[in-house]
């Protein structure tokens, strides 16, 4: 998970060419590459890995990418790094086709990419648009706090959140405000979820909202009884909300727990992992919730009732995860590993210690089928 009070000895992410970490699979160009897992670490490099066994195909030396989740689109990669550029890769031989400077106080939202555009925020206050393809500016929007949550881009609409505690839905080719919906604390690392014209977003002041995507007025909130919501990045899956509360806003001695609410009615389905705390992405796969947790394990769930199937010891401040192939994808928090888990059984089916950094971000999957699906 990440907290980047606690995390400062380092961290990085992967992005996984393997096929598959979305609900709808719509098939994107055809490609060159297959079965290649793409990581960015706080050692100083981006590095692309086999990801039949985790072997080392390429690695560019850079900053940190300790925070920013990369996604790929056809056959170029991007990052966001603590160094304030946004880069573009080559996904076949880890060239930078662009490299955009937004400040040196940091990238940490993770980019979406939407009709040739590339979406993000910056830690200097500025919510940013560009070109795809060169890296041009196309707009960019100034909020009033930094912007480390990650955007989610839907019918012409970008909707992101910021450390105000506002969300934001903008017009997706000029920036315009379209609606703003101010929460009662900080939006960090919470990143929205949309799902059946309903945004899902977590802060500080406890809650997690769902809101009207169209208007942003508020459908329901659930109260996690003093637990901040601020690192919380809900996922929607058969019409439930799973989603992680962190720690006590100000007391670090409250832990949260991992919960599932009723997608229309913000009600509590089931509640597991009490006392502990889970700040990073949770990921759904074939009926199974997966979920690195603070109490240092890697978990998977039914996700429709609740009930722990296996678990993983890979320290605390793991990865979020992404899977197919029956395989799932984890970044170890204190381990220098990236892990490949068989995802029913949990069987480590290979481990990539190369790196110097350790693993705290979400993994994004493409299969060996040539299909390019992002979450």
């Amino acid at each position: 998970m990440k907290n980047k009070n606690t995390l400062i000895f380092g961290m990085f992410f992967l992005v996984m060419f393997l096929f598959s970490c979305k609900k709808d699979k719509s098939k994107g160009p055809e490609v060159k590459l297959k079965d290649r897992v793409y990581i960015g670490s706080s050692d100083g490099n981006f590095y692309a890995l086999n990801a039949t066994n985790g072997n080392l195909i390429w690695k560019y030396p850079a900053k940190d990418f300790s925070y920013s989740n990369p996604i790929v689109v056809g056959e170029t990669v991007y990052a966001g790094s603590i160094d304030g550029n946004m880069y573009a890769f080559d996904a076949i031989n880890g060239g930078v086709k662009w490299k955009f400077f937004t400040s040196t106080v940091g990238i940490e939202s993770s980019p979406a990419v939407a009709d040739g555009i590339i979406y993000f925020g910056s830690n200097d206050g500025f919510f940013y648009a560009l070109n795809a393809t060169t890296g041009e500016l196309k707009w960019k929007m100034k909020t009033s706090k930094n912007v480390s949550s990650s955007p989610v881009v839907a019918n012409n609409v970008v909707y992101f959140g910021s450390s105000s505690g506002i969300m934001y839905a903008v017009a997706a080719r000029t920036g315009n405000l379209i609606w703003s919906y101010q929460t009662g604390d900080v939006i960090a690392q919470s990143s929205p979820a949309l799902s059946n014209g309903v945004i899902f977003i977590g802060s500080r002041d406890n809650h997690l909202y769902a809101l009207n995507a169209n208007n942003g007025s508020l459908k329901w909130k659930y109260s996690t009884n003093g637990i901040s919501m601020e690192q919380a990045s809900p996922v929607v899956n058969n019409g439930m909300v799973f989603v992680g509360s962190w720690y006590g806003a100000g007391d670090s001695s409250i832990a949260g727990s991992l919960l599932a609410l009723d997608e229309v009615t913000g009600k509590l389905k089931w509640e597991n992992l009490k006392g502990i705390g889970i700040g990073g992405r949770l990921f759904v796969l074939n009926g199974l919730l997966y979920v690195s947790a603070d109490d240092g394990y890697f978990h998977a769930f039914n996700a429709l009732t609740g009930v722990e199937l296996w678990s993983k010891n890979i320290l605390p401040n793991g990865s979020g995860a992404a899977g197919a192939d029956g395989l799932v994808f984890v970044g170890a928090g204190g381990y220098k590993n990236i892990y490949a888990f068989d995802a029913r059984t949990g069987d480590i089916k290979w481990k990539n210690s190369d790196m110097s950094g350790i693993s705290t971000s979400t993994p994004c999957l493409i299969d060996s089928r040539g299909i390019i699906v992002h979450r």
